[in-house]
């Protein structure tokens, strides 16, 4: 069992709480009667629509208004990358391209709600499904992800789309961890996976400065592939790539990616950044934060502040607002 399981676990265990699964010798949940998705997920937070091939998918997300990750969306995510997951007999797509119906959204930040929750049930599901999500799409060697960014990315947004196979960015791509800000951090996988995709120090300098980053920056950098200029090329670019590599065998580019794959931080990082946030986020002054940021962010709402993050979350640090 890996360090973050356990000590996510443990705190469960003395709050009465039952683990919320069992899990393999990876941290990943042992196999369940989930099938491959169908055009909509469990809780309508993910469309599906695939090639007449079925070796690309397209999945939408869609969780009105902010695109927030919370436990609907996480949970759809979940079901959607399980079923993904290798089988005797069973074919998967070769690629499947995240994108977003919300043209301001692509993925927004983690439902900070489930951080003032006590640690029930509910709360520990939600946090074993994030850490699930994120070892699926590390393990996940027989279907290539690309993200398809054309809106903010902000939060565990950002986390999850750094940690795909390739991120492609629109005329509205914003991307930023604003985590520093509310005393928290990007604790699932944005810090280890951002040093190696940008350089630490400018990692250190978007990190520590919850700066944001727009899309021909974030090409300059080599957080997105290539930027486009329009949504329209954006899209047609995207499902040009996705096609062109749904021509070639699976197991071929299931090498490749086995190999490329040595390039990504190690499970045991990862556990080990997430064992050090699960303390912060019980901290009193991060939870006088959280219920502040709550406040002046609408709950979570299409407000101009949830739309000028990280800046507006800064700006906040600085006039005093959450504490």
């Amino acid at each position: 069992m890996t360090v973050a399981f356990a000590l996510l676990l443990a705190s469960a265990a003395a709050a009465g709480v039952a683990p919320a699964r069992a899990a393999d010798s990876r941290g990943l949940p042992l196999p369940t009667n989930s099938t491959a998705a169908s055009s909509t997920s469990r809780y309508g937070k993910i469309s599906f629509q695939s090639s007449s091939d079925g070796n690309v998918t397209r999945a939408t997300f869609s969780n009105p208004p902010i695109n927030l990750v919370d436990a609907f969306v996480v949970s759809d995510l979940f079901d959607f990358l399980h079923s993904l997951q290798p089988a005797p007999n069973k074919t998967t797509a070769k690629v499947v391209v995240f994108d977003s119906a919300n043209p301001d959204w692509f993925l927004g930040h983690y439902d900070l709600h489930n951080i003032q929750l006590p640690f029930t049930q509910t709360k520990a599901d939600i946090f074993n499904q994030v850490i699930d999500c994120t070892r699926y799409l590390l393990n996940t060697t027989s279907t290539a992800f690309i993200a398809e960014i054309n809106g903010r990315s902000i939060g565990l947004g950002q986390e999850l789309s750094i940690q795909m196979d390739m991120r492609f960015a629109g005329p509205n791509a914003r991307a930023s961890s604003f985590e520093n800000s509310i005393g928290l951090a990007a604790a699932a996988g944005g810090q280890p996976f951002l040093g190696p995709v940008i350089g630490r120090a400018r990692a250190m300098e978007y990190l520590l400065g919850a700066k944001a980053i727009d899309g021909p920056t974030g090409e300059r950098l080599g957080l997105f592939n290539t930027y486009y200029d329009t949504a329209e090329k954006l899209k047609t670019q995207v499902s040009e790539l996705a096609e062109r590599i749904a021509l070639f065998p699976q197991h071929s580019l299931n090498d490749t990616k086995v190999t490329l794959n040595l390039l990504n931080p190690t499970i045991e990082s990862l556990d080990d950044q997430l064992a050090r946030f699960i303390p912060l986020m019980n901290l009193p002054e991060d939870q006088e934060i959280i219920a502040k940021f709550l406040d002046v962010s609408g709950n979570q709402t299409d407000t101009p502040f949830e739309l000028d993050l990280p800046d507006s979350s800064v700006q906040a640090v600085r006039d005093g607002v959450y504490l």
